[in-house]
């Protein structure tokens, strides 16, 4: 990948989080929102971060393991 497309896929990356962000905390000091759901939905987003950090980091080792004539392959 070209420099370019890194600082793109950060800067989509940087606003995506940014807004999820600022609706969450949105919703986490909502105090018209039970408890609960805020509970629940707070495992589900520590499920979904630990399952997308686990998949990256294991696409990184498997990456890292191919055979170099593979990984050299000029299209």
């Amino acid at each position: 990948m070209k420099t370019i497309e890194y600082v793109a896929l950060f800067l989509i990356g940087a606003g995506i989080i940014g807004t999820a962000g600022w609706a969450a905390r949105a919703f986490f000091i909502d105090p018209g929102v039970p408890i609960v759901l805020k509970l629940l939905a707070g495992l589900a987003l520590v499920g979904f971060v630990t399952l997308l950090g686990y998949v990256t980091w294991d696409r990184v080792r498997k990456a890292r393991q191919e055979p170099k004539e593979i990984r050299e392959v000029r299209h």
